[in-house]
């Protein structure tokens, strides 16, 4: 039971890293009514304003358009404020974002001992073999400067 539970834990906090946190529509609009009910206040007092000739219709479309701005800042920088915050979350736990994917770099040659990659010349078996193969082909006089088809070839 416990290994069950622990398990659908697991894979619950994967399926989880895997959604994306980016806003949705639904949940830009959703939102902006939050806000808007909230700022209803404003937006009834602003209207009882231009109809008691308080303000002027020009004064009253700017002065609107200045409350529609502020509600859709605090809607944007709420939602999205939330996603910055899911993303350095997921940086911190070294899991892959968009901005930051998984680095996967291939293995250089002699990076990885004793695999496909590996060149026998840079662990020093190939020296230590090649020098002996040539000491063993050429005699303990291989590199003479007396040997046959050198320049100083007797």
């Amino acid at each position: 039971m416990k290994l069950t539970h622990a398990a659908c834990s697991a894979a619950a906090l994967l399926l989880a890293a895997c959604a994306s946190t980016a806003p949705t529509p639904q949940e830009l609009d959703a939102l902006e009514r939050k806000v808007r009910a909230e700022h209803q206040a404003e937006f009834a007092a602003l209207e009882e304003r231009r109809r008691g000739g308080q303000i002027s219709d020009w004064e009253h479309e700017h002065e609107l358009g200045q409350l529609e701005k502020r509600v859709r800042n605090k809607v944007d920088t709420q939602l999205w404020s939330r996603h910055a915050l899911a993303q350095s979350e997921l940086k911190a736990n070294d899991i892959p974002t968009p901005d930051r994917p998984v680095s996967n770099v291939p293995p250089m040659a002699g990076g990885i001992q004793n695999s496909l990659y590996n060149s026998a010349r840079q662990t020093g078996m190939g020296n230590q073999v090649m020098g002996n193969f040539m000491g063993d082909f050429g005699g303990s006089n291989f590199n003479s400067p007396n040997r046959a088809g050198t320049l100083y070839d007797p």
